[in-house]
């Protein structure tokens, strides 16, 4: 199952990608379930978005799954799925539909440091004794239609792949005996950063112009809920610029895993549906060998990110509009 923002017609929709590769709108699709399959006491608007969809659990995956087969039963008798109010909910990728980062917009964005075994190693750095996260905000966020940008204001540009937790149901004080009943699910998150700005020479680590600057992080392309994936360690994962392998390994190279990050992010922090927790960089990452020209991110460019039981991500790395001349007081769009 593949829960994704997407858009016809600039028309906003939250839904699935099915197996046929059709996108339905869950909304749309549950209002008419119900109105075919009645249910006391239903709710026929529980599909309204990504969030009112985490809220409802494992319950929102088995009605998810019903609604699929009610979509299959009738299109079997020759029947094209349209909802009683006339509106459609079944969509086909030639249509023009274009996918948005699954992430609900206001949710918060923590990344993971440090959190591999192999990407501690390759610094040479103890095994820290507790998480260790930055804040990412939206400006930073690209969805898998789009494309990751290169500032003209950097010059060593890396990326990184990482197993992205979000959050399903609200809480704080989450033990880590109960801390799985708060994810939703999985997607995957490409974390790029600059070095030079991250780390610049004779100042403390930077993380907000290391890791902060426009279009910088990509989501997607969608989220598949926690009881599609089941146990979550180890899924293998693998990342490539182009024909080069970056990045190979599983998420058991994580040193603190989803109950205890978890467990500690809401210790002061209420965690919300909708929130990101990217869980962190396996080795590999190039960012830690300057100098060597083959390891840096390049316009035209091509990102593929795959997630075992997740999914893959496919990105264009492309160069931002150089800045306006002085004076001006304008900005080119990303």
């Amino acid at each position: 199952m593949k829960l994704v923002h997407f858009t016809v017609a600039d028309q906003f929709h939250f839904g699935m990608i099915t197996d046929s590769n059709e996108f339905i709108d869950l909304d749309t699709a549950c209002r008419d379930y119900f109105g075919v399959n009645p249910v006391k006491g239903a709710d026929p608007s529980r599909f309204r978005d990504m969030l009112t969809y985490f809220q409802g659990g494992s319950e929102s995956v088995q009605i998810t799954k019903k609604i699929v087969d009610y979509i299959e039963r009738r299109r079997a008798m020759g029947w094209t799925p349209r909802a009683a109010t006339g509106a459609r909910f079944l969509f086909k990728p030639e249509e023009g539909v274009r996918l948005l980062a699954p992430v609900v917009r206001g949710s918060k964005i923590y990344c993971l440091a440090t959190n591999s075994r192999s990407h501690l190693a390759e610094q040479g750095k103890p095994t820290p004794r507790q998480p260790y996260a930055f804040t990412r905000f939206f400006n930073s966020l690209v969805g898998p239609s789009e494309a990751l940008v290169l500032s003209t204001e950097a010059t060593f540009p890396d990326v990184e792949l990482e197993l992205a937790v979000v959050i399903g149901q609200r809480g704080k004080h989450i033990s880590p005996a109960k801390a799985m009943e708060h994810v939703a699910g999985y997607t995957i998150a490409l974390d790029m950063g600059y070095r030079d700005l991250q780390y610049p020479e004779g100042s403390p680590v930077d993380w907000v112009m290391g890791k902060g600057f426009d279009a910088t992080m990509a989501v997607g392309p969608w989220v598949v809920p926690k009881e599609e994936v089941g146990e979550p360690f180890p899924l293998r994962m693998e990342l490539k610029v182009g024909a080069d392998v970056r990045q190979r390994g599983d998420t058991a190279d994580y040193v603190f895993r989803i109950p205890e990050v978890l467990a500690h992010l809401s210790k002061g922090i209420t965690l919300e549906p909708g929130d990101v927790i990217s869980m962190g960089s396996l080795g590999g990452t190039p960012g830690f060998e300057f100098g060597k020209e083959s390891r840096r991110l390049r316009a035209g460019d091509q990102i593929e990110a795959q997630i075992e039981k997740v999914g893959r991500l496919v990105l264009p790395v492309r160069a931002e509009a150089p800045p306006p001349p002085a004076g001006t007081g304008t900005a080119p769009p990303a």
